[in-house]
């Protein structure tokens, strides 16, 4: 797998994984000390640092789901005194220190932020390192996670936080559902033409899993044109949901209600 880097501090490789998942290999360059992003497949992960020269230091986990956490106890059983990081309260796997916004975490001569984003689960947090983003499932190419037990106003601040940071910081998210999501943004706004052209890319590149290119990572300034998510400000998301008036949080609550919707349909 190819490693893709967005400066000479970090060098980011996207591991694939399961049917559509994403981990993720994190290596500090100056160190060459690596953290693993979502490992639900731990061997895969110390293949991926051995291939880059890197020696695995921690594991970063954005949620407690099986499908990011299944791999950190074998992880951890293999290299005594690995440091795993999740979110608090969210009873991720072999997790030696929860972690939420603000709290900022040493790999190596690079320094990883947290934000807190609850919603997908009430713990769910996201990493930022030098122009990257690790989304977990809160976003996607496009799209964004179930709320599960969250509130829609939890989406919306969390999508709020995402999109404050510059727009070309690297989106690294935790599957591989693009093409679907670039369906139902072209439903939403059809008179789009950035999301028309991002589905037709989408289609074209294909699943990293099934041999494809695949579609990570996104920017935040991507995500700003084509992700109807991100665009519950913009007038053709109000017309789709007009019922919500002024209530921003209303709006995200009937976008994904829409995109619920409409995926029953398909």
């Amino acid at each position: 797998m190819a490693a893709l880097s967005s400066s000479t501090c970090v060098t980011v490789t996207p591991v694939p994984a399961l049917s559509d998942n994403y981990m993720y290999l994190l290596v500090d360059e100056q160190t060459k000390l690596a953290a693993v992003v979502d490992p639900v497949d731990a061997r895969a992960m110390a293949s991926a640092a051995a291939a880059a020269g890197a020696t695995i230091a921690m594991v970063l986990t954005t949620h407690g789901h099986w499908d990011h956490a299944g791999g950190n106890a074998e992880l951890a059983a293999s290299r005594p005194g690995l440091a795993v990081y999740g979110g608090r309260g969210d009873a991720v796997a072999a997790c030696t220190r929860e972690v939420w916004d603000g709290d900022e975490i040493a790999l190596g001569a690079s320094t990883i932020r947290v934000l807190s984003t609850p919603c997908h689960t009430q713990g769910h947090v996201c990493f930022v390192v030098d122009g990257n983003v690790f989304t977990g499932d809160t976003m996607f190419v496009s799209g964004c996670g179930n709320f599960n037990g969250g509130s829609p106003r939890q989406m919306l601040d969390a999508f709020d936080k995402l999109l404050a940071l510059p727009d070309d910081t690297l989106v690294w998210c935790g599957h591989e559902y693009t093409r679907k999501n670039c369906c139902f943004a072209a439903y939403a706004e059809p008179d789009n033409a950035e999301i028309r052209r991002r589905l037709d890319w989408a289609k074209e590149a294909g699943s990293l899993h099934g041999g494809g290119r695949g579609t990570v990572p996104t920017t935040i300034g991507a995500e700003r044109a084509c992700n109807p998510f991100a665009r519950v400000d913009a007038p053709a998301i109000a017309a789709f949901c007009p019922r919500a008036g002024d209530d921003r949080a209303e709006r995200m609550r009937l976008v994904r209600k829409g995109k619920d919707d409409w995926g029953r349909m398909r």
